[in-house]
């Protein structure tokens, strides 16, 4: 029995399950829908219901949480070496760049379009949808997608 388990292990160390997740919930804020297998889709449902809730608040502190999630990283420990010789104002104008392809985008669609669709809705912002099985593995699998 799975008395007081609270989350699904999806045969993965715990490390690389949040960053399967995370990588979800980031396409699934980018396109609207991610399909994948089933249990990965309920765990994402989780995740996804909580940062749109987050970004129902749109205060500091809950755009630094979605950041967490959407980013996953400071921009300053990503500094190539590369940008060695360059000056400041160039440095900066890169890692910008960079941010906005690594998830910057992501948390200002997150505040700025996709949680005012839910601001009259208490929950429930995703839906699954079984689609079957996969051919290879005979997993099934399933469409997470965005509630209009």
């Amino acid at each position: 029995m799975r008395h007081k388990i609270d989350r699904r292990k999806l045969g993965l160390p715990s490390d690389q399950r949040r960053h399967l997740l995370n990588n979800l919930c980031r396409q699934l804020i980018r396109h609207g829908y991610v399909h994948t297998t089933l249990g990965r889709a309920k765990e994402l449902r989780r995740l996804a219901d909580n940062l749109i809730t987050l970004g129902k608040q749109d205060t500091l502190a809950a755009r630094r949480q979605a950041r967490r999630v959407l980013v996953g990283h400071s921009t300053k420990s990503q500094m190539p070496k590369s940008l060695a010789g360059k000056t400041a104002q160039e440095k900066m104008q890169v890692m910008q760049e960079r941010s906005l392809l690594n998830g910057e985008d992501l948390v200002k669609h997150l505040f700025v379009n996709l949680a005012p669709r839910y601001t009259k809705r208490a929950g429930g912002y995703t839906r699954v949808t079984r689609t079957g099985t996969r051919r290879g593995d005979a997993a099934e699998t399933a469409v997470v997608e965005l509630v209009d």
